[in-house]
């Protein structure tokens, strides 16, 4: 019967310290999560400010294409006055 109780005390002392490093690993697991959150909200943050930026890209280069185009058109006056002011003149 004492080594019953002997091999059941062993039992239970495996069990806690088995319980024990289980409650520090699921403490430093739980750790590691809250920093790998605190690190996706950075990537998230960082990901929407260069979409931010991307948009941003693309209304200058609207804008850019826009002025290229009324450019030309007053190019194209300031061609034309030109070339009738020399048949003129």
């Amino acid at each position: 019967m004492e080594s019953v109780l002997m091999q059941l005390e062993s039992r239970i002392e495996e069990l806690v310290e088995a319980y024990s490093a289980a409650v520090s690993r699921s403490a430093e697991l739980e750790s590691r999560v809250g920093e790998l959150e605190t690190e996706a909200a950075e990537l998230e943050t960082q990901l929407s400010g260069q979409s931010d930026a991307s948009g941003r890209v693309t209304s200058l280069e609207k804008q850019r294409d826009e002025l290229a185009a009324r450019l030309e058109k007053v190019l194209g006056l300031i061609d034309g006055v030109l070339g009738s002011d020399t048949k003129t003149g």
